[in-house]
């Protein structure tokens, strides 16, 4: 029974165990993704500006509001090898759920409210993310990938690479798409940012000097 001394709890509960389910969910993704060839995989959690950054893991600044991977070298063609991927997210969040309640019911785990949360928000997660449905930010649910990918339809995984470079000989920046074709210049880093934004990219590198770093971008936030 749930009373007044628990309501604390509860809004913890959005900060520590949403991200922990969070990222059980992507774990699903990276697993399977790996098993089936992807390489340079990466976890995001949260959005907004970056905390922490490695080569295999991020957290942004808003970590308990969702979590998305980025993986390459799979096809977008490749339909069956998509389709355990975008799928891998429910399969984590399904599997994590009958591992807690496995623990409680062998009293391995104490039976709290936060439990009870978890197992709330896995829930949570595998009906949103089966729900064939678009976000407001422009991005799909796993569950309306899967559908088109079903239909054989590969629109919704496109991804797009962008390059951006400063051009010292021109003195501008300069925007690309998939190894340097249709070459657009701008006059400031912000416009040709903001405009590469626009174009919703799957990756963004960014060349200053003799280096270069990555921006990644949700190719749909899994």
């Amino acid at each position: 029974m749930i009373d007044f001394l628990d309501i604390p709890k509860l809004f913890l509960a959005f900060f520590i165990i949403l991200p922990l389910v969070s990222l059980f969910h992507e774990f699903g993704h990276v697993i399977i993704s790996k098993l089936l060839g992807a390489k340079n995989v990466k976890i995001i959690i949260g959005s907004g500006k970056k905390l922490v950054t490695t080569k295999f893991f991020e957290i942004r600044k808003y970590y308990f509001y969702y979590g998305f991977c980025y993986f390459e070298n799979i096809d977008d063609e490749s339909r069956w090898r998509n389709l355990f991927i975008y799928s891998g997210g429910l399969l984590g969040n399904i599997i994590s759920s009958y591992l807690a309640i496995y623990l409680i019911a062998n009293e391995y785990l104490e039976e709290t409210i936060f439990t009870y949360q978890f197992l709330y928000f896995s829930l949570y997660y595998v009906f949103f993310s089966l729900l064939p449905m678009s976000y407001p930010d422009g991005n799909y649910s796993d569950g309306k990938i899967i559908y088109y990918l079903l239909k054989k339809n590969h629109r919704l995984i496109k991804q797009k690479h962008f390059q951006l470079w400063y051009d010292a000989e021109e003195d501008c920046w300069k925007l690309s798409k998939e190894r340097r074709k249709k070459i657009k210049n701008f006059e400031n880093y912000e416009k040709a940012l903001k405009e590469a934004i626009h174009h919703r990219p799957s990756k963004l590198e960014v060349f200053e000097g003799n280096t270069s770093h990555f921006e990644i971008f949700p190719r749909n936030p899994m």
